[in-house]
């Protein structure tokens, strides 16, 4: 009885078979699940704060910096005072803090509660702002301790580590940024206070300058006032002299004014008898005028016309147009007159001709055509020749009345052309006169409006004139009473004068004193502006220098200061948790799962078949049929890997297609593989199948392995097809086609190996029934 076959075998257990292929989809979950993105997860992970600070005070303020600590690592985002922690609390990279006392968080850590403990020291808000200190020796650093359970995990304490750095560095930047700031704004305010200052120092030098300007023109003005006090003295002794003169002018002065109110009197009258005239003088110019305007309006009316009369503007327009009209005319008599002459030049012509066949200029004719002569007889011919010649006397007289006739009217045809032309040319010579007329009427009109508007302005100034006399004979009699009232006044202006000598004695004596004082200020006014100079200049110097010293010291805008404050405080800023990229983390799962599924396989399914001793096939043949079955489940099981990791990793549609691709191709390749090699070693190829695996998660972790590991991995199956998927999901990798090349080549090569397992072991077969 023979062994039953492969596919028998697996009609009769498909629960296996079906086990053995979800295999490795159940691998591949359980290293997503507990594996894929860790920093996606920390708020999973418990952890406990013990806040030992105690506030200090800093200019007055309370400065809870442990507490504002504490808040930023629970919170993950915002901390008391505004500043950022690690990670915006969304990104899920923080971990699930407790805020506890340190009994419970020992506890905690020895129970497995927490996986980390931060402790904040007592003296943490003081080191932390000692920097602040008078005594610069006292500046000392901020520290917390981070506590791990002992045996943990080993990346827990790293994570708690780095956690907490990134909070403290994050208050270390806050805390920096706002002592860089105080140290800008300490700048913004010495470079406002010098500007205050240097703006101060430019008032005084102007003010110093200014006072210079005025102690110099003090000086000048009291020494004017001085010579002008000492001319003020000699003009007070010619007053003396001029006063009398004047007190004797003055007697003059009322003797004229006597007379002037005498002859203004007179003036008055005469002016008014000026006035009635000039008044006369106005009314008939006003007539004039309008005469002259009425002269202007008419003529402006024969010039423009009325619309149902036109002007004198229009007649050229007209005449032109007549003359044109007679030119055609002109034209068209000499055209008939041609034609006409024409005409009589032919009956002429015809009636000449009439003439010499009637014979009668003395000539016998022949009044019949010669072919009519050849019709008749000779007979008929003297019979018809004596017939015509007793009317061919008459005839003659006719035509010799016709054409004294015609030629009567062609001298008088001539005669009208000659008339039309004349026509023609007379209405040109009446439209261009016209023309000149009509441009003499225009100008005519233009002077006359000019003349009435002349007249109308005489008239305005005559009335104006009028009204002057008249205002100048009221003047004069005005000036006859104030004549009258002036000579008066001259007799009490000779009295006064009488006084004003006395008095210009007296103002002599202190016009002397005023000299000599006014010397004296003179003088103090010079000194006064040299030390105002010197002053002004001090003061100018140090305007500049205060100006200076502004310009050397930075100012900042409130944006520029928070900017540079930010980048003082972290020159360097580090890459966030939420930029760390999972690597080939997928692709070596999907390797490690396939793997690991092409060992089941070939556990369920015997690498060798059984009946490979009665079998007439050769060994290449065998091992294909046991080949195959487990090949298509790993094409299927290589197949959906392929479609999960293009989900996990969320490929595109070119991904996808990669993904499925060299999912098969790298199941079927670790089927040929550990058909040969376990057909080859039996289980203890099984157990070095799974150092294989062990061999590469251990170094698809992290660069630190020895490269001795790193190379033994790239040179067996399983790095080909991790660098083939790797290139798929990062395509900037490369290596895709030599990744799947090797595996070809690896799947070759294991079949090759079944195939030399299967003839050796036939060849034992063989040798065991011989002895037996």
């Amino acid at each position: 009885m023979t062994a039953p076959t492969i596919a028998t075998r697996a009609r009769r257990d498909p629960w296996r078979i079906a086990a053995v292929a979800l295999l490795p989809i159940m691998v591949l979950g359980l290293l997503l699940a507990a594996l894929w993105n860790p920093q996606d997860r920390l708020d999973q992970v418990p952890a406990a704060i013990v806040n030992l600070d105690e506030p200090v005070e800093v200019q007055g303020q309370t400065v809870p910096l442990g507490r504002q600590l504490a808040s930023g690592l629970v919170s993950g985002g915002e901390t008391a005072e505004g500043a950022k922690a690690a990670q915006p609390a969304e990104d899920a990279t923080n971990f699930d803090w407790t805020i506890t006392d340190e009994e419970s968080a020992a506890d905690g850590l020895a129970n497995g509660t927490y996986a980390a403990v931060v402790t904040i020291p007592e003296d943490f808000s003081a080191a932390a702002t000692s920097y602040g200190n008078d005594d610069p020796s006292e500046a000392r650093q901020a520290t917390i301790d981070v506590s791990t359970p002992p045996g943990g995990r080993v990346a827990d304490d790293a994570l708690a580590r780095v956690v907490a750095a990134t909070a403290t560095s994050v208050m270390s930047s806050t805390l920096t940024e706002t002592y860089v700031d105080n140290v800008l704004v300490g700048f913004n305010d010495l470079s406002d206070g010098i500007g205050q200052a240097q703006d101060g120092a430019v008032q005084l030098a102007d003010g110093a300058g200014q006072t210079e300007d005025g102690a110099d023109q003090l000086a000048d003005g009291a020494g004017q006032v001085a010579d002008g006090a000492g001319d003020l003295a000699s003009g007070v002794g010619e007053l003396g002299t001029g006063a009398d003169q004047l007190a004797s002018g003055a007697d003059d002065l009322a003797g004229g004014a006597s007379q002037l109110a005498g002859g203004v009197s007179q003036s008055a009258s005469g002016a008014d008898g000026i006035a009635s005239g000039v008044e006369d003088l106005a009314a008939g110019t006003k007539g004039l005028a309008a005469g002259a305007r009425d002269l202007s309006d008419g003529l402006a009316l024969l010039y423009e016309g009325t619309p149902e009369q036109p002007g004198v503007s229009a007649l050229p327009k007209q005449a032109q147009q007549l003359a044109d009209g007679s030119a055609g005319v002109a034209d068209g008599v000499d055209e008939l007159v041609g034609s006409l002459t024409g005409a009589a030049g032919t009956a002429g012509d015809a009636l000449t001709d009439l003439a010499d066949r009637l014979g009668c200029a003395g000539t016998p004719g022949e009044l019949l055509p010669p072919e009519l002569q050849d019709l008749l007889t000779p007979e008929q011919l003297e019979e018809l020749g004596k017939a015509l010649a007793g009317q061919s006397a008459d005839a003659c007289a006719q035509i010799e009345d016709a054409q004294a006739g015609l030629a009567e009217q062609t001298g008088q045809l001539g005669q009208l052309q000659d008339g039309a032309r004349q026509v023609a040319d007379g209405n040109q010579a009446m439209a261009t006169g016209l023309g000149m007329l009509s441009g003499g009427v225009g100008d005519l009109s233009e002077g006359a409006d000019g003349l009435a508007g002349g007249m109308e302005e005489t008239a305005s100034g005559a009335g104006d004139l009028a009204k002057g006399a008249r205002g100048l004979a009221d003047g004069l009699g005005s000036l006859s009473t104030g004549a009258s009232t002036l000579a008066g006044g001259a007799g009490e202006l000779a009295t006064g004068t009488q006084g004003l000598a006395s008095g210009v004695g007296e103002l002599g004596g202190g016009a002397d004193q005023l000299a000599t004082g006014t010397e004296g200020i003179a003088s103090g006014a010079g000194d006064l502006a040299g030390g105002v100079g010197q002053l002004a200049s001090g003061a100018g110097d140090l305007a500049s220098g205060l100006d200076d010293a502004k310009n050397q010291i930075p100012t900042y805008t409130d944006d520029e200061r928070k900017t540079l404050a930010s980048v003082v405080a972290e020159p360097v800023a580090a890459p966030s948790a939420s930029g760390i990229s999972t690597g080939a983390s997928g692709p070596l799962f999907a390797v490690v799962a396939l793997w690991l599924g092409a060992l089941a396989l070939m556990t369920v399914f015997p690498p060798v078949a059984a009946r490979a001793l009665g079998s007439t096939r050769d060994s290449v043949r065998l091992a294909l049929s046991a080949f195959w079955l487990p090949a298509a489940v790993g094409a299927g099981t290589g197949a959906l890997i392929g479609v999960i990791l293009a989900a996990v990793e969320k490929l595109d549609a070119g991904g996808w297609v990669g993904s499925i691709l060299v999912g098969a191709v790298a199941s079927v390749a670790f089927v040929a593989v550990h058909q040969g090699f376990l057909g080859w070693l039996g289980n203890l190829g099984r157990g070095i199948s799974l150092l294989i695996a062990v061999l590469l998660i251990a170094t698809g972790v992290v660069a630190t392995v020895p490269a001795v590991l790193q190379g033994l991995v790239d040179a067996l199956p399983i790095g080909a097809a991790r660098d083939a998927l790797t290139a798929v999901v990062v395509p900037a990798a490369g290596g895709l086609g030599m990744g799947v090349t090797l595996l070809v080549l690896w799947g070759l090569g294991g079949l090759a190996l079944a195939a030399l397992v299967t003839a050796r072991g036939r060849r034992l077969g063989v040798g065991r029934l011989l002895r037996a």
